[in-house]
């Protein structure tokens, strides 16, 4: 119980933490951050709205209110296949893709900063550790290792170990 309160209390003062930087320094909440980086890690830049809403972890409805603010935004585009005007894809634009950029820039300075001034090498790679088993194993009992498909995580994940390599310097 104290690791899953250690956890659940870090992430939300970190997230809090994400949030604000963000907002302040990229123009972008966490929220709009997490469906631009979704969109901008798959090949073609797009996702089906209901793989997103499932891979976000959020309700359709929930994700449209998202979607709708970064359409007006002018960071996401709508796209209706003409072979099925029932589907809807969430497609990231060229300023789309610059906001992401720019986030990711604050994300990665923000998580040097913190993390990297509290924890050790060591420590990070415990506790990533751990997180990629636990991650696994609940994924593997919902059974979605083999029905779902993979978020941006470890593409995100290996962006930001480059970003964090050049943020660093020679």
């Amino acid at each position: 119980m104290l690791a899953w309160a250690s956890l659940h209390f870090a992430y939300r003062e970190m997230s809090k933490l994400v949030d604000e930087r963000l907002r302040t320094e990229a123009e972008c909440s966490l929220s709009d951050m997490d469906v631009l980086n979704e969109l901008a890690c798959t090949p073609d830049h797009r996702l089906q709205m209901l793989d997103l809403a499932d891979r976000l972890g959020v309700t359709r409805g929930g994700l449209t209110r998202i979607i709708d603010r970064l359409v007006e935004r002018g960071w996401v585009g709508r796209d209706r296949p003409e072979h099925n005007r029932r589907e809807v894809y969430a497609v990231i634009t060229d300023d789309g893709a610059r906001v992401v950029h720019q986030a990711r820039v604050v994300y990665i300075r923000l998580l040097m900063d913190t993390l990297g001034t509290h924890l050790d090498d060591a420590a990070l790679d415990e506790v990533a550790t751990s997180m990629r088993k636990l991650h696994e194993a609940l994924r593997d009992r919902q059974g979605e290792a083999a029905s779902r498909p993979r978020t941006a995580e470890p593409r995100f994940a290996e962006q930001t170990r480059r970003g964090a390599d050049e943020a660093a310097g020679p």
